[in-house]
């Protein structure tokens, strides 16, 4: 008996299971890849236009269902190498409807996609039917938010794989019917940044990695405070440059989160300590600038028009004296910085 169950449950197995996988065509196109060529591309960010293509159909062999949904996700961060870019600084932008999206009309449809690997974006929730002739066709714009995320890393391709599933929702639930990856890779975008090449080099020296401000009295917060590195800031670069700063955010946060400082109360000064160069008259090339309010925004602190082997600054940051919004401070506030090489 044991013998004559077993097959006919294999039987009913294959049977209840594979239709349901087979009875809908979905197949993946990938398009070209961003490329982020300068310094404002890296910043500001780039789309690619229908990066990515999905089409699918049912069979005349299944009744289509009620309701269903299609959804996209990331199986991964963006890698290149031992680099990656999280894969929720992407999204996904309806460029191109086209196939049987007559049936769609009055559907929800997502226009901005956030990506994720975790989950999934619902792309459309319908109750039109789904086409049994004519594919549904969707492409969609690849877009890469910019920042320090990609000013931080090297030029390379940086690629992920897409997921896109289709469900049938009819009953509240979502049952799947069918799921397909992209070619690996096929989510990408390239970094092509010039100055990213050569051995360039930003470095904080002499304990300027750390700028603590101690107030202790109420007279402290009155007067303000100044603290002064020497050759705090060692830059190398292989050619004419600016050097910007930027904070990570506008505000500075205490401990626990009760109370918060603009940034802006910081006053940032550069000073030109020494260079490096085959001929020191050049060192009356060096630009400083300051003192400066420090921003979110890229603000430039130093420059110099030519090659040099490199380059240090003195910095000053400044908390300056009779400011009323520490009078209701309390606790430990910070912010980190960033220094940028951007060459000329």
């Amino acid at each position: 008996m044991i013998t004559k169950l077993f097959p006919k449950f294999l039987i009913l197995f294959l049977i209840a299971y594979t239709p349901v996988w087979s009875q809908y065509d979905m197949n993946i196109h990938g398009g070209g890849q961003a490329i982020f060529n300068s310094y404002n591309d890296l910043k500001n960010g780039l789309t690619e236009n229908r990066q990515i293509t999905v089409q699918f159909k049912g069979s005349k062999k299944v009744n289509t269902p009620k309701k269903w949904k299609l959804t996209v996700r990331l199986l991964d961060d963006f890698y290149e190498g031992n680099y990656s870019v999280a894969a929720e600084m992407a999204s996904l932008r309806i460029n191109l409807q086209g196939g049987s999206n007559d049936y769609l009309a009055g559907s929800i449809i997502g226009r901005e996609l956030p990506l994720s690997k975790f989950q999934e974006s619902v792309i459309i929730e319908t109750t039109a039917p789904i086409s049994q002739t004519k594919p549904h066709k969707f492409s969609f714009d690849l877009a890469i938010k910019g920042g320090t995320h990609l000013l931080t890393i090297p030029n390379g391709t940086y690629t992920s794989t897409y997921e896109f599933t289709l469900y049938d929702t009819s009953s509240g639930m979502d049952r799947l019917l069918t799921r397909q990856t992209s070619s690996f890779g096929t989510a990408r975008f390239q970094i092509n940044y010039n100055g990213n090449y050569g051995n360039q080099l930003a470095e904080l020296r002499n304990g300027a990695s750390e700028f603590v401000f101690n107030f202790d009295t109420p007279a402290q917060r009155a007067q303000g405070m100044t603290i002064a590195i020497d050759n705090a800031l060692y830059i190398k670069s292989y050619q004419g440059h600016q050097v910007m700063v930027k904070t990570a955010d506008n505000l500075m946060y205490n401990t626990d989160m009760t109370h918060s400082l603009p940034v802006s109360l910081l006053k940032l000064k550069t000073t030109f300590n020494t260079i490096e160069t085959g001929n020191q008259s050049d060192a009356r090339l060096v630009q400083t600038y300051g003192p400066i309010s420090l921003s979110t925004q890229e603000q430039t602190i130093a420059a110099f028009p030519k090659w040099s082997q490199s380059i240090s600054y003195n910095l000053e940051l400044s908390i300056p004296p009779g400011l009323k919004e520490l009078q209701q401070a309390s606790g430990r506030y910070e912010t980190y910085l960033y220094f940028v090489i951007v060459p000329n």
